[in-house]
């Protein structure tokens, strides 16, 4: 009973703590006032902000009170933030409402940059950093770093590349926004749009959770992910019903087990997933403009990974055949002195076995490319020329231990002799 009371007590403390923090007494009415918005306001492509007698303020909940009482310090990584939390939290929706009251609150919009197709390959790590760091960015960066902080609390979740409909008018940029498996089941949390709004090429700060954990087809109402697997739904919505708002009926859809795409999605790598967007993509009706440039940057990204492929795979295999190179040299230097000093069987044979291991994953790497442009041909074919030399020379070693093994102690030096 008493760990127990010393918890509650912590988090009433933490509680009151930024109720103090964010809404001095004097000025509470009017904090709250502040804090509504309408929905123009939840769009960062808003040009003005509207009134916000329409809309009831927002009442924070414990979570909330929690990630604003963050320390500074806490912030300074998506381990310390997420530890931090952890302390108090112990719920996914309690993680994952505090994880997007933290992230709409403390990153500001950048106004002054546009969105870019994100490299697949790039490290996230150190683009996550970058946004704690600066504590700014666009809709990719509130979403990646939504995304690894959830990661890290230990819940799945995705990053989801779109765009929206909004008073009946498609918006003129694509824009990223979240998913993420809460209490095993999907929801949609776009903290962008729950930061604030831009007016006058100015970030007005509107924290706000009308985007946060909100059912897939609520969502996309205003929402509309280019890959279809991201609607959660066997009847997902083509680009013309989601721009006019009106759905085909007579549209023959076949039944789309999206659960199923989405655990195979999470087994593609960057190639397999990139081509499987397209497909989907191209299979989801007729398009806009921002489709159009979504469907030519994947393809785009399509070629870059077919070659980053490849060259991982070439760079894979030339390493472990470099690796396999010294390791059996190791093991001829060691013949050559006629396995003096004299060591245990199993330690000689794994000599040998250490190089074939090698070799072998050499040669599955080099022959994992099945096509390459002109310019890699040629030392694609070299390379595999090598790891079969190499290959060769492990097996007749091998061979050689074979017929060593099999005799006598006593008789074996006498294998040296007829070797020289």
């Amino acid at each position: 009973m008493t760990s127990m009371f010393r918890q509650s007590t912590n988090r009433l403390t933490v509680w009151l703590f930024a109720l103090c923090l964010l809404f001095p007494f004097s000025k509470l009415s009017s904090a709250w006032r502040n804090t509504a918005t309408q929905d123009k306001a939840f769009s960062i492509s808003a040009v003005s902000k509207a009134s916000s007698d329409s809309i009831m303020p927002e009442r924070l909940t414990f979570p909330d009170s929690v990630a604003l009482a963050a320390p500074e310090t806490a912030g300074r990584s998506v381990s310390s933030l997420v530890a931090y939390l952890k302390q108090h939290l112990s719920t996914d929706d309690q993680l994952a409402r505090a994880i997007y009251t933290w992230v709409s609150r403390n990153i500001k919009y950048n106004v002054y940059i546009t969105y870019t197709s994100r490299n697949e390959e790039a490290d996230e790590t150190k683009e996550i950093q970058k946004i704690l760091s600066e504590r700014k960015g666009i809709c990719q960066d509130y979403a990646l770093l939504f995304k690894a902080l959830v990661k890290e609390a230990g819940m799945d979740a995705y990053v989801i590349d779109g765009y929206n409909r909004r008073d009946g008018a498609l918006l003129p940029d694509p824009h990223e926004w979240c998913a993420a498996k809460v209490s095993g089941k999907w929801y949609m949390f776009d903290p962008t749009w729950g930061a604030g709004f831009v007016e006058n090429y100015q970030f007005i700060p509107s924290p706000n959770h009308r985007f946060c954990k909100l059912l897939p087809d609520t969502l996309l109402k205003t929402h509309m992910p280019f890959d279809p697997m991201f609607q959660f739904r066997e009847r997902p919505l083509s680009y013309e019903e989601f721009d006019t708002g009106v759905v085909d009926e007579q549209r023959s859809v076949p039944v789309f087990y999206w659960a199923d795409t989405l655990a195979l999605y999470a087994r593609q790598d960057t190639l397999e997933r990139l081509v499987s967007v397209r497909q989907r993509m191209l299979s989801n009706g007729r398009s806009n403009d921002l489709v159009y440039y979504m469907l030519e940057l994947t393809s785009n990204n399509i070629r870059i990974a077919g070659y980053q492929k490849i060259l991982n795979a070439y760079n894979m295999a030339m390493d472990l055949q470099g690796k396999a190179t010294d390791a059996i040299n190791e093991f001829v230097r060691y013949r050559n002195k006629a396995f003096e000093p004299l060591k245990p069987d199993a330690e000689i044979q794994a000599m040998v076995d250490v190089p074939e291991e090698l070799i072998n994953r050499a040669d599955s790497a080099i022959n994992s490319i099945r096509t390459a442009p002109e310019r890699y041909r040629e030392p694609i074919l070299k390379l595999r020329d090598q790891i079969m030399e190499v290959a060769t020379t492990v097996y007749k070693h091998k061979l050689f231990l074979r017929q060593y093994f099999k005799l006598p102690a006593k008789q074996r030096k006498g294998m040296f002799k007829q070797t020289k």
